[in-house]
């Protein structure tokens, strides 16, 4: 662990974190959910209530990346998990746009495979963002963690 590990880290999950929050807070400030004046354990309630009225799904116009976190479990690690599935999601993008294998080798097991594969493709992209510490690099995994 290093000084480059650190710089690494804060460029790749801790700044990305910092402006996230200060995003999701700010979407719940504006919107009237959450006071500004309210202290820690009345915005813990109001995260509690907020989350239990997503899980009966009467969120109706929800802003796309808080229907996520919440969806991710809220609070700091549906935070990193958000985080690290948008990675992994728009990295797998990149790969397949610009090493494009052709039509033919994505459809040689016809369409149903095809279909297949890019759902087990997504549900390992969110079993990995649900354990989010080990997407990220193993060697300095409490760095990581810590600048979290």
């Amino acid at each position: 662990m290093g000084i480059f590990d650190l710089i690494e880290a804060s460029i790749k999950l801790g700044l990305p974190m910092v402006v996230i929050t200060w995003l999701m807070f700010s979407w719940l400030y504006s919107s009237g959910e959450i006071d500004r004046e309210a202290d820690n354990r009345a915005i813990k309630l109001r995260l509690k209530k907020m989350k239990t009225i997503f899980k009966k799904k009467e969120v109706q116009n929800a802003n796309y990346i808080y229907n996520k976190w919440m969806w991710f479990g809220s609070g700091f690690y549906g935070l990193a998990a958000l985080w690290t599935f948008s990675v992994i999601e728009v990295s797998d993008f990149l790969s397949f746009i610009f090493s494009f294998p052709g039509f033919a080798v994505l459809f040689e097991d016809g369409i149903i495979g095809f279909v297949i594969s890019v759902a087990l493709g997504q549900l390992g992209n969110m079993i990995t963002a649900f354990i989010w510490f080990s997407y990220w690099p193993v060697d300095s995994i409490l760095l990581w963690i810590l600048v979290a």
